[in-house]
C-alpha cells in the first residue's frame, strides 16, 4: 500500500514546486523529503519526479498520483474529522494562520480560552496575508485561517474551503491631537482630501483601500510616509502630523498625543473571515476554534461600537 506520507509529500511537492518549500510546509528536512519521494518511486517501479535543471518537477505518473493522491488526502482528512466529532473532545494539533492584527486581535486573546476549554489540543499559527493564507488552507499546509476583506467584497474561495464572517472591523483616522480634525466628532472622506498620510506600501491590501476611499472624489490620497505596521503609522501621527487610516481590531494603544476619528460611514470597515476546509467541518478542534474566537470578535466589536 501507498504510504500515506509519501503521498502528502508528493502532493505538498506538487502544489509547491520546490524540495526546500515542501520541507518547510511540512516540517521536515530537504533530504527528508527527497528520502519519501524516493521510497515512493521504488514502491511503484517508476519515477514520480525528475530533474529539471537544478530543481525537480513531477512526472507525468507523479502528477497524476498527486491529483488522486490529493483527493485521497481530503477524505482521510474528512473520515477523521468525523470520528474525533463521535468523541466530541479537541484534541491533538492544529495550525491557525492569520493577518497581523487578526492574530494580536482575536487569535492571541482566544488561545487561554482554548488551552482552557481544549487542553488537549495545541495551537499554533502562522502570519502571512490573505492571498497566500487562502492558498496555505487549499494545500493543507494549515488548517484554518484569519483572512479579512474590505468593504464587504464577495470573499472568492475555492470549492474546497469554507468560512464565516466572525467580526466587522471598522477604521478610524488616526490623528495628532494638535491636527486641526481632531476634535470633530468624525471625519467625511472630503474632509481627508489633501491631508498629508501614512501608508502601507502600494500594491498592499490597506494602501488599495485607502485609495479606493478617494475615487469618488476624484482625488488620490496624499501619502508622504510608508510603514508595514500600523504601529510604526501611529508614530509617524505622533511625530510628524501624519494622517493614517487604521482598522480598530488590533490595534495598537495610542499615545496620550494622537487620538482616532471615526468616518462617518460604518461601511468604511473589513471584513474579518475564518477559513477552513469543506473536509475539517466535522472536527472538534476546528469548532472549538471558531467558538472561542467568535466570543472574542463579540466583546470586541461591543467595545469598539
Amino acid at each position: 500500500m501507498i504510504d500515506i506520507v509519501a503521498l502528502r509529500t508528493l502532493v505538498a511537492l506538487d502544489a509547491l514546486g520546490s524540495v526546500t518549500a515542501t520541507a518547510d510546509s511540512l516540517g521536515y528536512t530537504p533530504a527528508a523529503v527527497s528520502h519519501q519521494l524516493q521510497k515512493l518511486s521504488r514502491y511503484l517501479g517508476a519515477p514520480v519526479t525528475e530533474r529539471t535543471g537544478r530543481g525537480i518537477s513531477l512526472t507525468p505518473m507523479g502528477r497524476e498520483l498527486s491529483s488522486r493522491g490529493a483527493q485521497i488526502l481530503h477524505d482521510l482528512e474528512g473520515i477523521e474529522s468525523e470520528a474525533r466529532a463521535r468523541s466530541g473532545d479537541p484534541r491533538g494539533r492544529i495550525t491557525v494562520g492569520g493577518f497581523s492584527t487578526g492574530i494580536r486581535g482575536l487569535l492571541v486573546p482566544a488561545l487561554p480560552r482554548l488551552r482552557a476549554a481544549a487542553p488537549e489540543l495545541t495551537v499554533t499559527n502562522v502570519e502571512s496575508d490573505p492571498d497566500e493564507l487562502v492558498e496555505m488552507v487549499s494545500a493543507g499546509r494549515i488548517d484554518a485561517a484569519l483572512i479579512f476583506d474590505w468593504n464587504s467584497s464577495v470573499l472568492r474561495l475555492p470549492s474546497t474551503l469554507t468560512s464565516e464572517v466572525i467580526a466587522v472591523d471598522r477604521a478610524d483616522i488616526v490623528m495628532h491631537r494638535d491636527h486641526h480634525l481632531a476634535d470633530r466628532a468624525e471625519v467625511t472622506r472630503s474632509d481627508l482630501v489633501g491631508e498629508v498620510f501614512v501608508s502601507a506600501p502600494r500594491g498592499a491590501v490597506c494602501h488599495r483601500w485607502l485609495v479606493a476611499l478617494f475615487e469618488d472624489l476624484a482625488s488620490e490620497p496624499r501619502v508622504e510616509y510608508w510603514a508595514v505596521e500600523y504601529d510604526t503609522q501611529v508614530e509617524f501621527s505622533r511625530s510628524v502630523g501624519a494622517l493614517a487610516l487604521v482598522p480598530r481590531l488590533g490595534r495598537p494603544h495610542l499615545p496620550a498625543d494622537v487620538t482616532a476619528v471615526p468616518l462617518d460611514d460604518p461601511s468604511i470597515a473589513r471584513s474579518i473571515h475564518v477559513v477552513w476546509r469543506r473536509s475539517m467541518t466535522n472536527s472538534p478542534a476546528i469548532a472549538v476554534l471558531r467558538k472561542e474566537m467568535q466570543a472574542i470578535a463579540g466583546e470586541f466589536e461591543v467595545s469598539a461600537g
